[in-house]
């Protein structure tokens, strides 16, 4: 829904939306009986509960336990090398967070070839 009426709003991540809107999406998300269309006019709230839902994590997606991983990976000067370590950190995730992440970025070709 963000890809199809949000990305050409500005401060799509920054604005925040209505409080009550962002409390009915997340409850109609609970429940899984969303109507797409009373949301497909506020990108914002779509952003909101995407924020909020990765914010109510019990864990980081990229995990505690490879934080320093990420961290080192990510200060390495050379791009290829750099993403050598990106990756071998992704493939160390749960799956069910690898799975999540790769939801999120689906424009990644080489994330949808792994089981």
């Amino acid at each position: 829904m963000l890809l199809e009426c949000g990305m050409q709003e500005e401060g799509l991540f920054r604005v925040a939306p209505s409080a009550s809107k962002l409390k009915k999406l997340k409850a109609a998300l609970d429940c899984c009986v969303v109507d797409v269309q009373e949301y497909s006019a506020d990108p914002h709230a779509i952003a909101g509960a995407l924020k909020s839902y990765l914010r109510e994590l019990p864990e980081p997606l990229m995990t505690f336990e490879l934080y320093e991983e990420w961290i080192q990976a990510s200060n390495i000067p050379e791009q290829e090398k750099r993403l050598q370590a990106l990756w071998s950190a992704c493939e160390k995730l749960p799956k069910a967070n690898y799975n999540n992440i790769r939801y999120l970025i689906k424009s990644w070709p080489s994330l949808s070839t792994r089981t």
